[in-house]
């Protein structure tokens, strides 16, 4: 891995994640999301942004954990995903950080993630996992 890239870091619960600055197409503060019934549950609902309706994504959900209320830190990293971007919602956005090595997750973390993550992260004061898109959302839409 080049040391190099800059990546976005934020919380989901007590996990520190990141994603790299080149997958992020723009971070946000939450937006109205209308509910749907009988939906998906990683699926908050639906808002329009850029002139389209999109589903929004709950990453807390997604990644097994129980929903939460919105709070004034609340997120929404907006990541390009095929021929359109996928709104994330995220506890919180921390910094750009760079990481100065990485290591393939131990055991216990890829049970606990199905590959979700690549790697793992290691920074001067945080470790966080370094998110797959592709694995994250292609669970998402074969769902």
């Amino acid at each position: 891995m080049d040391e190099n890239i800059q990546y976005i870091n934020f919380s989901v619960g007590e996990q520190f994640f990141a994603l790299r600055i080149d997958e992020v197409q723009e971070i946000i503060r939450m937006v109205p999301v209308t509910t749907v019934p009988f939906g998906s549950p990683e699926i908050r609902g639906f808002t329009s942004l850029y002139g389209k309706v999109v589903s929004v994504v709950s990453l807390r959900v997604l990644l097994g954990m129980p929903d939460q209320e919105d709070t004034a830190a609340t997120r929404i990293i907006v990541v390009p995903y095929k021929d359109g971007f996928v709104p994330l919602i995220v506890d919180t956005v921390d910094s750009v950080v760079t990481y100065e090595r990485f290591e393939k997750p131990a055991e216990e973390h890829k049970s606990f993630m199905s590959g979700v993550f690549n790697e793992i992260g290691y920074g001067e004061d945080h470790t966080a996992g370094i998110l797959n898109l592709e694995a994250l959302l292609g669970s998402l839409t074969h769902s």
